[in-house]
């Protein structure tokens, strides 16, 4: 990469975080929930409105469905709203708020992202001459699945200047265990899944972020965590070595 074109991105980044130095910077600096939503008509006014799944605990009312303007049709409707969607989006913002309290008041300096997709670095056309010249998520090494090519870092993915990089997948689960009657069995089941899911998707997150800073910082340090929110015991076996996870009360 040119001294040209590294100088112009230090310039952005120092006038776009002027306190880069001395405080924490969060990536949007509010979290925006991630579940679907419908356009709808209500009294001539058209609004968002969210849709849940037949038959499912916390389930939200659907309303009706009107054109949003005489004549029209009505817009295709996305697919339907899990509890859990909505679950997990409250648990993220929750951590990130707790998050944001814990940094402001120990003066961190840390940038973190959320929902922040492997398509999405230097994804933007301006960036294409110097991505070309960059370890991007299209050359992924190929002894790496190519399905790892696509995904995400995380719920949260943190910077610090400490600690390097800290990939962080957050899990909701708990609070809606007896309306939906499960047994022992299904809820441990349950637990076992969404932990291996999530250590298969921290493991991809890794791999991109190692393969992303491999120019400049080979063998940065990369720490994966997982933070189960609204889960106060955990019945399941004991979790890789390789992985951190975090119970948090929230």
């Amino acid at each position: 990469m040119s001294e040209q074109v590294q100088v112009v991105w230090l310039q952005w980044v120092e006038a776009a975080f002027p306190d880069l130095d001395s405080r924490a910077y969060f990536l949007p600096p509010v979290y925006f929930n991630r579940v679907p939503m419908t356009r709808q008509s209500v009294a001539g006014q058209d609004v968002l409105v969210l849709q849940s799944a037949p038959g499912q605990a916390g389930q939200f009312t659907r309303p009706a469905t009107t054109p949003s303007t005489a004549g029209q049709t009505c817009l295709p409707h996305p697919p339907r709203v899990q509890h859990s969607d909505v679950r997990d989006d409250a648990a993220i913002q929750r951590l990130l708020f707790c998050l944001q309290r814990m940094f402001d008041q120990n003066v961190e300096v840390v940038v973190g992202l959320s929902q922040l997709k492997f398509s999405q670095y230097l994804g933007e056309p301006c960036y294409a001459a110097a991505a070309a010249q960059l370890p991007i998520p299209a050359n992924l090494p190929p002894a790496l699945p190519r399905s790892w090519k696509h995904g995400d870092f995380g719920d949260l993915l943190l910077i610090h200047r400490h600690y390097g990089l800290l990939a962080c997948q957050v899990l909701s689960f708990g609070d809606n265990i007896q309306a939906l009657n499960m047994s022992q069995q299904d809820i441990d089941n349950n637990i076992r899944k969404k932990l291996r899911d999530a250590v298969s998707q921290l493991d991809k997150a890794e791999a991109m972020l190692s393969h992303l800073v491999s120019d400049i910082a080979p063998g940065l340090r990369i720490t994966k965590t997982i933070a189960v929110a609204n889960l106060r015991l955990i019945n399941f076996n004991r979790p890789s070595p390789r992985h951190q996870l975090t119970q948090v009360g929230l």
